[in-house]
């Protein structure tokens, strides 16, 4: 593409254009977080001499903190990324016309649709959510709206702000 306006090159942009997508993460051993919860209260309040399983076992705080490790990593190892796609109103509308069934199993077909990352079937969507629960599957659903309706942004809010040469914020 060429770098002045009299040289850009709109049909090559457009070519390179795509359509917005979101990713999230979700976990098939949510329920390790239970585990890992009473690991923590445990490890707060154990004494840094405290036998864990008495005088044989040994190990105490040091041995709890290495369960948690174990769990925490168990955890991170379910996670799932899914990428979805966003459909705009004219897909959502053939989606729409072109369906028999009823408003559940439309909506199954769209999100399912949706999924690049892994590919799914529509059957397949209400056995996500029963499997990782409501409250993980809004994440996803959460994705795909962001993913129709929202103007794609970078945020960089988790980076380090930079600071002035004397010191100071920039703000």
């Amino acid at each position: 593409m060429g770098k002045t306006p009299q040289e850009f090159d709109f049909d090559a942009w457009l070519d390179g254009a795509d359509r917005p997508q979101r990713s999230v993460t979700v976990y098939q051993k949510a329920g390790l977080i239970a585990d890992l919860d009473a690991l923590a209260v445990r490890i707060e309040h154990a004494e840094p001499d405290d036998e864990v399983d008495g005088p044989s076992m040994g190990g105490g705080v040091r041995k709890l903190r290495a369960e948690y490790a174990r769990l925490a990593q168990e955890f991170h190892d379910s996670a799932l990324t899914i990428r979805v796609k966003g459909h705009d109103d004219d897909e959502k509308r053939v989606f729409a016309e072109s369906h028999k069934g009823d408003a559940q199993s439309l909506g199954n077909l769209v999100l399912a649709d949706a999924f690049l990352e892994p590919k799914i079937k529509p059957e397949q969507v209400e056995k996500l959510e029963k499997a990782i629960g409501q409250a993980q599957f809004r994440l996803i659903t959460a994705a795909y709206m962001s993913a129709c309706d929202e103007v794609p942004v970078v945020s960089a809010d988790f980076l380090p702000k930079p600071s002035t040469a004397d010191g100071g914020d920039e703000s």
